[in-house]
Order: structure tokens, then sequence, then C-alpha cells
């Protein structure tokens, strides 16, 4: 019976991660074939005001979540009344923090940016808006049930692509490119919701606003930080080449980086639905072993899919996004080495999470964020993109190395250390 019940779960898990990549690649190839048909359109002056803008309201979005997307998850994949009762108490949190933050960055757009910024940022603030309150992506993935997340994300992303070739197709008015933008997470929301409350539960979810909002504040709040420190230390580089280079380069830095990440959605879906049986082991030994394994995993998927990158990645961008966007390819190969790294830190996180290191997860963050900004500014200064990219290598090397292990006599330094044998990968 407790072997039934394990292969059960193992089933569950593969097929969850299944559709959570079926959804990530038609997502992927979806917008990388559109985004580079609109970045030929608009150029990569305009293209880099839309990186910019987003790269702001990002922040925004991840303190308005108050790191619930961790704490919900392992919730909800323990026991799910409780993990609802949290998810419905503490919904207001989000939308209060989100409003009241976006109003005061569109006001700050509005003295500090021109006509055409300003439009993108209220449209970029309505997308994110729902991106940040939608917790019913959280539940369907810690439930094992992304497939209704795939059905969602795919319905709204099919319909803001067609928009979006539209626009580039009859050359309309840049500013139209505002509809596809809250479209793509609009549609989606609205579907979500519909099929939560379509749910029939056999409880009444008990809604505590005062209580339940203290524990997400109490326990959340550093993973907050945690998520807008990784996205600062991740990000700050694309602010410094908006001052020192201009939109034009950030431009090409964004498709670079696109390039070299869009790959992750591989990686991210099995560290998410593996996870979710790592959670529920008792015994730590066992858990530690199978995020070693994961982790190895990870490694290897990652080495096959840069390799493929070196070969084609200059052929894809003259092909997807023109002459004008050559240099990115040079400024991938260097990303390539940072998302080397980057791809393995979700596991270290969630491991840390899984012995409750929420604190040290926050301060790891913020000190890793503390020593990425001096490394990113002179080396953007002195070196453009490619010293930005430099700089965010050796912040992630450190991020996913030193930093972390520092957490409980150096767990995490055995995570690493035991993906590289053998009879770690023999074990069940």
């Amino acid at each position: 019976m407790k072997n039934y019940l394990k292969i059960t779960i193992n089933n569950k898990v593969f097929s969850n991660s299944i559709w959570m990549i079926l959804e990530k690649i038609i997502s992927v190839f979806g917008l990388l074939f559109v985004t580079s048909y609109v970045a030929k359109y608009i150029g990569p002056s305009n293209f880099g005001i839309l990186t910019y803008v987003a790269s702001i309201f990002i922040i925004a979005q991840a303190l308005s979540t108050f790191g619930s997307e961790h704490v919900l998850f392992k919730r909800i994949a323990k026991n799910r009344k409780s993990g609802i009762n949290l998810m419905m108490s503490t919904s207001y949190l989000r939308h209060l923090v989100f409003i009241s933050l976006s109003i005061g960055i569109l006001c700050y757009l509005w003295v500090s940016s021109d006509q055409l910024t300003f439009t993108f940022g209220v449209a970029t603030a309505v997308a994110y808006y729902f991106s940040a309150i939608d917790v019913f992506s959280v539940y369907n993935n810690a439930v094992l049930n992304s497939k209704l997340n795939t059905y969602c994300n795919i319905t709204g992303l099919l319909i803001s692509l067609i928009v979006r070739y539209i626009i580039a197709h009859y050359e309309l008015d840049i500013r139209y490119l505002c509809i596809p933008i809250i479209l793509v997470t609009c549609i989606p929301f609205a579907m979500k919701v519909y099929l939560y409350h379509s749910k029939k539960f056999n409880f009444q979810p008990r809604i505590d606003k005062k209580r339940y909002g203290k524990y997400l504040i109490k326990t959340g709040t550093p993973l907050a930080f945690s998520t807008v420190s990784a996205i600062i230390y991740t990000r700050v580089t694309l602010f410094f080449i908006m001052a020192y280079c201009g939109p034009s380069e950030l431009g090409i830095f964004s498709v670079a980086s696109q390039l070299a990440t869009s790959w992750m959605f591989i990686t991210s879906a099995f560290i998410t639905s593996y996870f979710t049986k790592i959670y529920t082991e008792k015994d730590e030994s066992i858990a530690l072993i199978q995020a070693a394994k994961l982790n190895g995993s990870v490694l290897f998927c990652a080495i096959i899919v840069i390799l493929i990158l070196v070969l084609i990645g200059k052929k894809l961008i003259l092909t997807l996004y023109g002459v004008a966007y050559l240099q990115a390819y040079d400024v991938m190969l260097i990303l390539c080495i940072n998302t080397l790294f980057s791809c393995m830190g979700p596991v270290a996180s969630k491991f840390i999470i899984f012995k409750s290191g929420f604190s040290f997860l926050s301060l790891k963050m913020m000190l890793t964020m503390l020593l990425s900004i001096p490394s990113a500014y002179f080396l953007t200064k002195e070196y453009g993109i490619y010293g930005a990219a430099i700089s965010t290598i050796i912040t992630e090397f450190l991020s996913l190395t030193l930093m972390n292990y520092l957490f409980r006599n150096g767990i995490i330094f055995k995570l690493h250390y035991k993906m590289f044998f053998i009879k770690t990968y023999a074990r069940n």
C-alpha cells in the first residue's frame, strides 16, 4: 500500500511538471516569436523603455505578495483547508499594498519620464495588478493541478499574441501595445477566479483577516524582502544600463537576457512540482538526498541547453530580431554562465524554506543585493552592457554558494556536494 501511494504521488508530481512545462513552452515560444516581431518593429530604444518600466513594477508586485507564494504553497501542500483559509483571509493585503505602491510609482514616472514611458507604465501597472492578486495559480500548483493554470494562461497568451501581431503587422501606433500587455494577465486571472469558485468544497473557508494577516506579515515579510532583494540584485544592472548606456543598449541587453533565460521554465517546473514531494517528507536526510538529486538534474539540463544556445544563438538573433540586435549574442554568452548558477538557486532556497529558514533567506538576499550594487555600478559604468553581464555572474555565484553555505552548518554545501556522487541518484 505504501509503495502504491509513493508511485501515485510520483506520477502526479511528474504529470504536474509536464503540464507546467507545456504551459511555459507555449508561453516562452509564443512570447519569443511575437516579442521579437514587436522588437523589430519598435527598435531597441523603445524595447528598452518597455523593459525598464516592467522592471519597476515587478518590484511592486513582489512587495505586495508578502512572500505568500512560498508560505501558501507550503501550507496548501501540507494542509489544504488551512491553506485556503490563509489564502482567502489575506488577499486584501495584496490589493492594498500593490495599489498604494503603484500610485507612487506612476507619480514618479509622470514627473520624471516622457509621455510614452508613462503610458506604458499605466498599462504595466494594470497588468501586474492582476498578477499580484493571483493566488489561484499558487493553489493549483500546490494541489498538483497545474493544468488549469496552463489552460487559462494559454488562452490569455494566445489572445494577447494575436493582438500584438495585428498591431505590429499593420504598424499601428505603439501605444496600442498597452492592450495586449493588460490582456496577458487579465484574461487568465478572470478564468482562474471563475474556475476556483465553481468548485464545491466540503467546508466553508474561515475568514479571519486580523489573525491570518498578522501571521502572513510575520512569516511572509522576510520572504517578501528576500524576493525583492533578489529582484533588485538581478535587475539593478538594468537601471544602471538605462542610466549610463541608454534605452537602446538596454533593449539589446534585454534580448540577450531573454534568450539566455528563456529555457529556465523547464527546471523551474520540475523544481516546483518535486518540492511538493520534498515538503511532505518526514525524514530530513531523505529530503536532502532528494534535493541533491534534483539539483544535479537541473545542472545537467542547464549544461545541455546552454551548449545548444552557444551553437545556434547568433542565427536565432538574426532570424528573430534582426541585425540591430546582433550585439546581443556576445552578451548572451556571458549571461548563460549566470543562468547556469541561477537555475540552481531555487533548489537551495526552497530547501532552506523546508528547514524554516525564512529569516535567513531575507538576510541573505539583502546582503547579496548590497554586494551587487557596487559591482553592477562600476562594471556597467566602465564596460557597458558587457560589464553589467559580468556583474550578474559574480552576484549569482556568491548567492548560490558562499551565502547559502552559512545556513545551518553548511547544509546547502552538503546538498551541492552530494549531487556529484553517483550513489545519490541510485537511491529511491
